[in-house]
């Protein structure tokens, strides 16, 4: 295995690319879109994006640091099993592209910090997800990509819908 700070870069790299793609996506959106939904369906834009940082919070931050960073109601808004037709009260884009942005940092620094420590227990399962560490963790930033195609295709639906 490569040392930890080696592997850290790389996943620092992976990490800045795909949160920075999410982030631009939900700024540049309509705020009318945000909430848009075709009809049979029920996660919106803003629903990826805070999964996306649901997803950060379970299969990066808690692992590395042993507790989540997130709000408790957030897992039932944006989680895995969460239903986005159930809930009405939800935080606006500006607030989930914040907290992204913030989450981005946090991961960014816990990279830097704790390299040594990720290489070390790359393999090991974490007790809260049940991944290994690093599986886990490219696991995690490979699904918010999956989901920012996700993001895309409401967004052109969106702009078609009328046509």
């Amino acid at each position: 295995m490569t040392n930890g700070v080696d592997l850290c870069s790389g996943l620092s790299e992976l990490a800045a690319q795909v949160r920075s793609t999410t982030v631009t996506m939900l700024t540049a959106a309509d705020p009318a879109m945000l909430m848009w939904t075709p009809l049979g369906t029920s996660n919106h834009m803003l629903w990826h994006a805070g999964h996306a940082l649901w997803v950060g919070d379970v299969l990066t931050v808690q692992p590395i640091t042993g507790r989540s960073e997130l709000s408790p109601e957030w897992e039932a808004k944006f989680g895995q099993h969460s239903q986005p037709a159930a809930h009405s009260d939800w935080p606006d884009g500006p607030e989930v592209g914040r907290l992204l942005e913030l989450q981005l940092d946090r991961v960014l620094t816990l990279f830097t910090n704790d390299a040594s420590r990720i290489a070390e227990r790359a393999a090991e399962s974490s007790r809260l997800s049940g991944w290994p560490l690093l599986a886990g963790i490219i696991h995690g930033w490979h699904d918010e990509a999956r989901h920012q195609g996700e993001m895309h295709l409401l967004s052109k639906l969106y702009h078609h819908r009328d046509r």
